[in-house]
Order: structure tokens, then C-alpha cells, then sequence
């Protein structure tokens, strides 16, 4: 009896738990370092916000999904379903939070709220669309030929999806190329008229962790874009667990960095003014006006512009 086939549905059984065990640590680790963060947080928004409400949803359903891979049973189909819309969750609610931030950084323009309305609206809805068929449908099988019996190490999950699952992971691909110009083009426009003496440091840190946010999220499409190609449903589902920990982990960090620049400070020029205070911002370049956002406003989508003081 050939049995290439069996060495090679375990090699990529072993390859899949590794990846999906490595990022249960990532997460781990990630939270351990920042969960003192997250508490101070907290603390001082007592109240449930957009933006708190946000972070311990994409935070804790990525942390239940990474519990839920380390079980013995975790190949089973119910722990599976389970897990999937764990991290369906997570990322919708860790895309959310990087919307918002996008809205926010453009001034609660009209016109950028819509687009961003109407491409998360269909980005959205076709994945959950797909999410929902392929749960529907999803059964187990054994990646094995029927001579070999039930090896629990190659029981695999199948459905009707099969290579549409593509389809996600290029809508997030185009998705975040999108947040990304769209916070470029604005965050450069700021940094162009701040002389880099007085820059703020939120800009540096809306710019850094923009910038971080989409460049990972793109490898990490690509790669499961390629995973699906290649038609290996053992190593895709280590592939999604990746993507979502990295998912919640930079766009909670998002969160973290601008709450952690409450620290009050104010320089000014002839040319411009920056202020930074409770996560507040402000630029007026040649005195004409004065720009306002804070995380306690950007968890609730809010940068307004104020009169000159």
C-alpha cells in the first residue's frame, strides 16, 4: 500500500495545528503586554463607548477562538462553526474599529462616511453571505482514501464553498488598500503643514499604526489567497486563525496608542499650533483654524472643527 498519502495529510495536519498553536501564542503574548493598557483604558471610560464596546469584542472573541483551537475536539464540526464566526466576528468588528478611525482622521466628511457606508455595506454582506453558506454546509471528511479508514489527525472540513472562499480574503485585500490612501492622504496633508519641530506625536502614531495595520493584513490576504489556491483546508484554517489574531491585535493597538497619548502638551509657532491633551488634537496652521479629535470622540466617530480661539 502507498502511503504518501497519509505522510502527507499528517505533515499538513502537524503544519496546520502549528500555525493555528503559534498564533494562540501570539495572542497570548500580545495581550499579557497589554492588558495593563487595557485596563487603564477602561477605568477611564466607566461608561460603555463605541470605541470600549469595540475593543473588548474584537479582543474577546479572538481570544475565545484562540482558547477554542487548543482543545482536543477542536476538529470537530460544532467547535469549528464555533470558531468561525468567532473569527468572523473579530475581524468584522476589528475592520469596524479601523473604519471608524478612517472617518474620524477625515473629519466626519459626508461624502467619506458614505463610501465607507456603502463599500463596507457590500464587502459585509458577500462574506457573511459566504460565511453562512459554508457553515450551513459544512460537514467532515477524511482527507484520506476510504482504504485507510478514520485517521483523526486528517479529518478535515469541507462544503459547498470550496475556492470561494477566496472571495473574503480579496474583499479585505481591496478593503484595506482603500483605508490605507484614504488615511495616507490625509494624514500626509497634515504633516505637510506641521513643521516637524512641533509635529504631534498622534500623527506619527495614526501614521505608524496605519501604515503596520494594512501592510500585515495584506501579506496575510495573500497568503491565504494563496492557501485556498492551493486547495489545503488544513493549513486555511490555520491561515484565518493567523489573520484574525492579527486583526485584533493591531487594530486593539490602534485603540491603545492613540488612549495612551493623554499626556497634555501644547507647543506653538508662528506658523502652527499642536495641542495634545485627553487624546485631544489640534493644528492650526496659520491661526485660521483649529482641528479637534480625541479618542474618547474617535471611539464614537467624531473630529469636529472648531473656531479659533
Amino acid at each position: 500500500m502507498d502511503l504518501s498519502p497519509l505522510e502527507h495529510c499528517l505533515s499538513e495536519g502537524r503544519k496546520g495545528r502549528s500555525i493555528s498553536y503559534a498564533s494562540t501564542t501570539l495572542f497570548l503574548f500580545d495581550y499579557l503586554l497589554t492588558v495593563g493598557s487595557e485596563l487603564s483604558f477602561l477605568r477611564k471610560h466607566r461608561r460603555a463607548t463605541v470605541g470600549s464596546v469595540a475593543l473588548l469584542l474584537s479582543r474577546y472573541t479572538a481570544f475565545a477562538a484562540s482558547i477554542l483551537v487548543l482543545l482536543p475536539d477542536a476538529t470537530t464540526t460544532q467547535i469549528d462553526v464555533i470558531a468561525t464566526v468567532l473569527r468572523f466576528v473579530s475581524i468584522i468588528v476589528s475592520e469596524f474599529i479601523v473604519t471608524v478611525r478612517t472617518w474620524a482622521i477625515w473629519e466626519r466628511n459626508k461624502m467619506i462616511l458614505i463610501l465607507l457606508v456603502v463599500l463596507a455595506a457590500a464587502c459585509g454582506i458577500t462574506v457573511a453571505t459566504i460565511i453562512v453558506k459554508d457553515i450551513t454546509t459544512r460537514h467532515s471528511a477524511s482527507a484520506l482514501p476510504p482504504e485507510f479508514g478514520s485517521v483523526p489527525d486528517c479529518v478535515i472540513m469541507v462544503s459547498v464553498i470550496k475556492n470561494a472562499y477566496i472571495t473574503p480574503y480579496i474583499l479585505a485585500i481591496i478593503y484595506e488598500i482603500v483605508m490605507v490612501v484614504l488615511s495616507i492622504l490625509k494624514i500626509s496633508r497634515w504633516r505637510r503643514s506641521i513643521p516637524s519641530t512641533v509635529r504631534a506625536p498622534l500623527l506619527d502614531t495614526l501614521w505608524r499604526d496605519g501604515v503596520l495595520y494594512f501592510s500585515w493584513i495584506l501579506v496575510l490576504g495573500l497568503v491565504n489567497v494563496g492557501l485556498v489556491l492551493n486547495a489545503s483546508p488544513q493549513l486555511l484554517q490555520g491561515g484565518s486563525q493567523l489573520q484574525m489574531v492579527f486583526h485584533s491585535i493591531l487594530s486593539n493597538r490602534m485603540v491603545l496608542h492613540l488612549a495612551a497619548s493623554r499626556s497634555p502638551k501644547e507647543i506653538s509657532t508662528s506658523g502652527a499650533s499642536v495641542y495634545v491633551s485627553e487624546v485631544e488634537f489640534s493644528t492650526s496652521p496659520r491661526g485660521s483654524e483649529r482641528l479637534l479629535m480625541s479618542w474618547n470622540s474617535v471611539s464614537e466617530s467624531s473630529i469636529s472643527r472648531l473656531p479659533e480661539r
